[in-house]
């Protein structure tokens, strides 16, 4: 079964149910005004663990996909380091306690992420591999070793829980 899903613009409002989005804001006045110039700010949280920065890599592929994961021991933050654009899915966090409890299809969005824009997610939101637009993109993850070290062989209620929805959702841009 497939479901075609539209590709929105990137906005703290459109955003704001799954996570913090950094940017620039036109027309806000800064927090600190003497050089470095602070304008936005997003927080980070890690549980039982260390911190680290992960430089990704990724290649170009299709559009689509069937699977979203999630973390409960850490909010994610994503800082892009190419030029190019890349599509980002989510859905509502569901219940921590339930390693089941997936969220409704009809609540899964795709996102278009810019160059000028970063983002943390909130714990325990869905999220699948982000899709580049460009043919090779490289990001930073910040985010909990431990959570890393997991990554490489997930667990099922650890605290990457990766679920396959059993659609496969096709991305329109």
């Amino acid at each position: 079964m497939n479901r075609l899903l539209k590709v929105e613009p990137l906005t703290k409002e459109a955003f704001s149910p799954f996570g913090h989005l950094l940017c620039p804001n036109p027309g806000i006045p800064p927090f600190k005004t003497t050089p470095p110039i602070f304008t936005d700010r997003m927080p980070f949280e890690v549980d039982d663990g260390e911190a680290e920065f992960v430089y990704a890599l990724l290649d170009r592929k299709e559009f689509k996909f069937t699977g979203l994961e999630r973390h409960l021991k850490v909010t994610q933050g994503f800082f892009m380091m190419t030029g190019g654009q890349a599509i980002i899915t989510v859905a509502p966090a569901t219940d921590p306690n339930n390693p089941e409890s997936l969220p409704a299809l009809d609540s899964v969005r795709a996102f278009l992420w810019e160059r000028n824009m970063s983002f943390v997610l909130h714990r325990g939101v869905w999220h699948g591999t982000i899709l580049p637009l460009e043919p090779h993109f490289a990001y930073i993850l910040a985010t909990r070793k431990q959570t890393s070290d997991e990554s490489s062989a997930p667990l099922y209620d650890g605290d990457v829980q990766i679920r396959d929805l059993g659609v496969t959702f096709e991305l329109k841009l």
